[in-house]
């Protein structure tokens, strides 16, 4: 085909494919027709442009494309146990090892099938196993079986006996029962006035000898050694006094020192050949034979300063000091003959002189400290003796001797300074200072406070923060009631800060206090242990509450009285108030005895207080039955009768049903006729006159639910609270404005079955005379006219009275009335 030929085919394809709409014509020359395609042809064929421009992007992301190119084409596609190729049959050594390969591969593969199948089959083994066994277990559950599926089994009855009255099951564990123990009898000596024991030293005891935890016991230790103290008065503030007394940072030296030396004794003890152990049982003796087992190696003698008698004189004088004993110290450096100033220094110390005497020397002393021998001395030893004896250079750790936390706080408590002997040329470490490191600075994590709780326990308390300190371990359920008891027993001592509130939190500070002191809330303590336990242990939770007796809410209310009152008001059932308050004696005095809250007797309130005051919060929460009961002890007749006026007036004209309010209104209203009739005197003259009318109305409707309406209407003319006629009732009308609220609200009812029992009496006589004779007397006649006449008088009273009261009566109670006004005429 031409180029003539393939010019025409074009022109008839374009006029075949030509549309309506009229589009732009492009039009090219032969040339330019191929110079586009060869253009094309080049981008297609091209690689040269695509390799570049992957060179480009992956070497942007850090990619060399050569080198992974390389590697890449180094790989073989073939897998490690894919089938081999097969070779041609004239390569026998080829198609042999072929063979022998594909053979193998064979084999692997059948075994992992196989293997594959086997597990899968003891998978579902397993599932059919178990599931068959939970079939069976729900068939087990299931009604019982038939006599002719399952074999007869002989059923026996086992007698079970239930005790009359139950007593709840006591959640307080052996642990808490022992601690309640000794509560019950700390506070049963309190109340008799004899000597009260110490608590600290009590529960320290108990937990040596009754809890097989030494961790436990060795907190107590802590606790009893820094409370044994001069007593504090309850006029002055622990946190202040614990700041300023000295006593507790000797308190807290002297036990780890008297602990160092325990530990000394047992290494000791392990190594009697090398110690070589004699002389007179001092710690002289006793440093001296550690020494000689610790430095037994000449490795560990490297970088030691100064010998007496073949032993390292700074160790010997450091552990002197670790063990507390001063006077050792001074021993073995007057022995070496070197250091007089530090020798005349401690020797001055030790002798008990001032700080006047010992200025000058001490002055000199740090001076001499804080050049650059000491610093750069290569014995940790001396340099730490200086910074104990001086109290200086806080900063330095002296890691090379600090071995356990024991050495890093006796250390840090060695080289405390008071506020009042600061010396403000050079830096030094006060009390507040430390316990702000060991609180703030380390704290918790530092500690791994979590599984160490002893430990960090034991840290707090050396230092002073108690409340930190129980706190913490108050966290835990395990270890809540020791931080309980630890609390109490420093309360009872007057050495735990107490919040001046007792709606602050656990854990608080006042603006006044040191940081970074703290005040722990014992109030909110004890009643959060408490808790816990007081609806099944009872008597042990009042104990507990005993103890806060002298706290005070803001309010001015006891915080104990409170506590018992929260219990009384949640759990305000018969058995709960005859624990706490006893039985009645039997006399209409209505006076209680026994109980556990008589017990208390030493208090400023007594039990008669306490149920008054949960009578009130009874009825502030609209539980007036109860309040009814608690003001009954309480003595207070007006409080219980309002109540027992607003009761009856909502169902006195209920019929009395087997449990009902209006049942047991019943049995209250008669146990207040009792009371009012020896104490009438001590409730006002209006109260009594409602409480005496709902009482005659209450029977009004027993009679009228009786089906006893005369003895019913009897009640209610004698009591005037309804008219006979039209004339009674402006009279009935004034006598009740006079009465409470109470006898108003039940006037409806009142109404209402009055005109019932008119009704009944008017249909009644109506049905007699319609049976007399047509020759019977006229004089019978017209008295029962004049009794129907006086029906009708006595209903339309009854409605005139419902029109005439300065009160919005219910619709249907008008509407009721007046119909049967209507059907009587």
């Amino acid at each position: 085909m031409d180029l003539v030929e393939l010019l025409q085919q074009a022109q008839r394809l374009a006029n075949e494919t030509k549309m309506d709409t009229e589009m732009p014509g492009v039009e090219r020359t032969m040339t330019q027709v191929l110079q586009a395609t060869q253009e094309l042809h080049s981008r297609i064929t091209q690689t040269g442009t695509n390799d570049l421009q992957a060179h480009i992007l992956l070497g942007s992301k850090g990619v060399d494309l050569p080198k992974l190119t390389q590697k890449l084409d180094t790989l073989s596609a073939r897998q490690s146990f894919e089938p081999l190729d097969p070779v041609t049959d004239t390569d026998v050594q080829g198609y042999l090892k072929n063979e022998r390969e594909n053979a193998i591969l064979s084999v692997i593969d059948e075994t992992n099938r196989s293997i594959f199948e086997s597990v899968e089959r003891q998978k579902w083994r397993c599932i059919y196993a178990e599931w068959g066994k939970e079939k069976e277990s729900l068939l087990n559950a299931l009604v019982g079986p038939r006599q002719q599926d399952f074999p007869d089994v002989q059923r026996h009855m086992v007698p079970t006996s239930m005790a009359d009255e139950p007593t709840p099951f006591s959640r307080l564990n052996s642990i808490q029962q022992l601690y309640a123990a000794k509560i019950t009898a700390y506070n049963e000596s309190h109340i008799q006035g004899t000597q009260r024991p110490n608590l600290v030293t009590t529960f320290a005891v108990l937990a040596q000898d009754s809890f097989d935890d030494p961790l436990v016991a060795e907190m107590w230790n802590v606790l009893e050694y820094m409370a044994a103290v001069t007593p504090l008065s309850r006029n002055i503030d622990p946190i202040q006094s614990r700041q300023t007394a000295p006593q507790f940072i000797h308190q807290a030296r002297t036990y780890l020192e008297r602990r160092y030396k325990t530990y000394m004794n047992k290494v000791i003890e392990q190594n009697l050949v090398l110690a070589r152990r004699g002389g007179i049982p001092n710690v002289y003796n006793l440093v001296g034979s550690y020494v000689g087992v610790t430095f037994r190696n000449p490795q560990s003698l490297y970088g030691l300063h100064d010998v007496n008698n073949g032993r390292p004189l700074w160790p010997l004088v450091y552990y002197s000091l670790r063990s507390g004993d001063l006077g050792a110290a001074v021993l073995y450096l007057k022995e070496s003959g070197v250091c007089p100033d530090l020798l005349k220094l401690m020797t001055l110390q030790k002798n008990g002189n001032t700080e006047t005497s010992t200025g000058k020397i001490e002055g000199q002393l740090k001076l001499e400290y804080n050049n650059n021998k000491l610093h750069v001395c290569t014995d940790p030893y001396k340099k730490a003796v200086y910074a104990i004896v001086l109290a200086c250079d806080p900063q330095d750790s002296h890691a090379e001797l600090m071995r356990s936390i024991d050495d890093f706080l006796w250390l840090q408590l060695s080289i405390l300074r008071g506020q009042d002997k600061r010396d403000y040329n050079i830096e030094q470490l006060t009390y507040s200072g430390l316990q702000s490191m060991i609180l703030d600075k380390y704290g918790e994590n530092y500690f791994n406070a979590r599984e160490k709780t002893p430990l960090y326990f034991q840290v707090l308390a050396l230092t002073g923060q108690f409340e930190a300190a129980i706190e913490f371990l108050a966290r835990t359920e395990q270890n809540r009631p020791h931080a309980v008891h630890m609390a109490i027993a420093l309360n009872e001592l007057c050495m735990l800060g107490a919040p001046s509130s007792v709606k602050q939190p656990l854990l608080s500070s006042e603006p006044d206090d040191p940081p970074p002191m703290k005040r722990l809330n014992l109030v909110r303590l004890i009643v959060m242990y408490a808790k816990f336990f007081e609806q099944t242990d009872t008597e042990q939770a009042l104990q507990y509450y005993y103890l806060l007796r002298h706290f005070k809410a803001e309010d001015g209310s006891n915080a104990m009285l409170s506590c018992v009152c929260d219990l009384l008001v949640e759990n305000c059932d018969d058995r709960m108030l005859q624990l706490v308050f006893g039985e009645e004696d039997g006399s209409n005095s209505f006076r209680f005895k026994g109980g556990i809250f008589a017990e208390f007797h030493t208090m400023d309130y007594d039990m008669y207080s306490l149920a008054g005051m949960v009578g009130d919060e009874l009825s502030k929460r609209s539980n007036y039955e109860s309040a009814i009961k608690l003001y009954f002890i309480a003595g207070q007749l007006d409080k219980a009768l309002r109540l027992v006026c607003s009761l009856l007036s909502q169902v006195v004209h209920q019929p009395s049903r087997p449990g009902s309010m209006r049942e047991r209104l019943g049995a209250v209203t008669q146990r207040m006729d009792a009371a009012l009739a020896d104490r009438k005197t001590n409730v006002e003259a209006h109260v009594i006159v409602t409480y005496t009318v709902l009482s005659q109305v209450m029977e009004f409707f027993d009679l009228f639910h009786a089906g006893e309406s005369r003895l019913a209407s009897k009640i209610l003319a004698n009591n005037r609270l309804i008219p006979a006629n039209s004339n009674e009732v402006d009279e009935c009308v004034t006598n009740l404005k006079r009465m409470g609220p109470e006898i108003i609200k039940v006037l409806p009812d009142i109404l209402l079955a009055a005109m019932d029992i008119v009704y009944a009496e008017y249909v009644d006589q109506r049905g007699t005379s319609g049976t007399g004779s047509v020759y019977g007397d006229e004089t019978k006649i017209e008295n029962r006219e004049a009794s129907l006449r006086h029906l009708r008088g006595r209903a339309k009273a009854l409605t005139n009275m419902a029109a005439s009261v300065p009160y919005r009566m219910p619709s249907t109670t008008n509407q009721r009335l007046v119909q049967l006004e209507i059907l009587m005429h």
